[in-house]
């Protein structure tokens, strides 16, 4: 009975012993696995984070995806009373129109709005020749264009569209 006992008394030693050493490893390979897992899903929300950030910044800077005109233009309004009598009620303008976007624009044109204190008083479209302004490149602009009401204009605005 005495080496019946002393087998029994060694294995639940053994047990005892080797008990937290398994549930150790047991546990710390679950944690470890769990915790893989969560630094996945972290990171993959961090990438997704990221991307969206940039979409914004594109979305807030529209000429990282499509055209964008930028001029860098003068004028001189011709009135009624000019001396030189070719230029009277015409307006010449002349500049730069550049294209600061990542892709070509296409159908590029300049739109003059005459104006005198709040009315509009005429719109004029000048083509810029060009039917195309490729990223970062220019087109030099000297134009002069009829504007039957140059007496009465007080501000003049031009803006650069494109498709």
């Amino acid at each position: 009975m005495n080496k019946k006992f002393l087998a029994i008394a060694s294995v639940c030693i053994v047990i005892a012993i080797l008990s937290p050493l398994a549930s150790y490893v047991y546990f710390y390979n679950r944690f470890n696995a769990t915790f893989e897992s969560y630094k996945l899903q972290i990171w993959d929300v961090w990438q997704e984070n990221k991307k969206l950030e940039e979409l914004k910044k594109i979305e807030q800077n529209p000429y990282l995806i499509k055209p964008y005109l930028v001029t860098t233009l003068g004028w001189y309004l011709h009135d009624s009373s000019d001396p030189v009598s070719s230029s009277r009620n015409t307006l010449t303008i002349y500049g730069r129109v550049l294209n600061v976007g990542a892709t070509t624009a296409v159908n590029c044109r300049l739109i003059v709005n005459f104006y005198d204190n709040v009315t509009l008083l005429q719109t004029l479209e000048i083509d810029m020749g060009m039917g195309k302004v490729g990223y970062w490149s220019d087109i030099y602009v000297r134009e002069v264009i009829r504007c039957d009401s140059a007496d009465f204009v007080t501000r003049i605005e031009v803006t650069p569209k494109w498709s």
